[in-house]
């Protein structure tokens, strides 16, 4: 059975051309986009109980337990800069993601909101992904000489903004 805040979600989708796919018995739909350096998979998921919905947005990297403390220092020194959302690591299985949550006034939502979370999920874990493949893959010389804080300013490996300021068409 689905909730109105479940239709809200399917609605940005369908709305926007955006292929979703539901998670049969959960509240949950799920989409790839292609961004400018990445695929970023999408996890779009209504809470009803709370009238929340929560977007998230993964990182196609997987991250080894050597460089875990490297990758939690940097997700940890981005989402200072954020204001919406967060970056978050799951050690266990080395994956990175971002997660945006709203909470509604309403037990339908606003599907322009919703799309707004997740344009931000998508242009976040793009914003993410050239700084996170260079970690990786630096030799041990590079990181014991990097400083991370100069390093994660670079603004040569943001992806281009759109005229319309949109990246999801």
């Amino acid at each position: 059975m689905s909730t109105p805040l479940l239709d809200s979600i399917r609605r940005a989708f369908t709305q926007r051309g955006w292929h979703c796919d539901p998670v049969p018995g959960r509240e949950v739909v799920e989409a790839s986009f292609e961004a400018h350096h990445t695929r970023v998979r999408v996890h779009a998921q209504a809470f009803p109980d709370i009238k929340a919905v929560s977007v998230v947005g993964y990182a196609t990297a997987d991250v080894p337990a050597a460089r875990a403390g490297l990758i939690a220092e940097a997700l940890m020194r981005l989402n200072q800069q954020l204001t919406l959302g967060n970056f978050e690591m799951d050690y266990d299985a080395g994956r990175v993601f971002f997660r945006i949550t709203n909470v509604f006034l309403s037990e339908a939502g606003d599907s322009s909101i919703i799309a707004s979370l997740v344009h931000a999920a998508v242009a976040e874990i793009d914003r993410l992904t050239p700084f996170l493949t260079l970690l990786l893959r630096m030799e041990a010389a590079e990181l014991a000489r990097l400083n991370l804080r100069l390093f994660l300013q670079r603004e040569d490996l943001l992806p281009p903004v759109e005229a319309d300021g949109k990246l999801l068409s």
